[in-house]
């Protein structure tokens, strides 16, 4: 005969719970300071363009003497700081 188990039937206690809930809304997250000079090594992306995008792209970096990822940081920099998209 197979002997079947069973978890022992708990019962929380209605503090246990008020007291872990006001444990959570109390904690403070604390996000890491990110700095702006960082190794670039967290994340990398692939971006397809179509010609009309690569040449524009292309264009703009002859004019402002940019890399074309200068080119997309800087566009990415200028728009975050700006508060362009809010």
């Amino acid at each position: 005969m197979v002997k079947r188990r069973e978890r022992p039937v708990q019962t929380p206690d209605a503090d246990k719970i008020e007291a872990f809930a006001a444990q959570a809304e109390s904690t403070s997250v604390l996000k890491p300071a990110l700095t702006k000079d960082a190794k670039r090594d967290y994340k990398a992306i692939r971006v397809p363009f179509n010609e009309f995008e690569f040449t524009q792209l292309e264009e703009l970096c002859e004019k402002t003497q940019r890399s074309k990822l200068n080119m997309i940081r800087h566009a990415l920099s200028f728009y975050a700081e700006n508060g362009f998209g809010d």
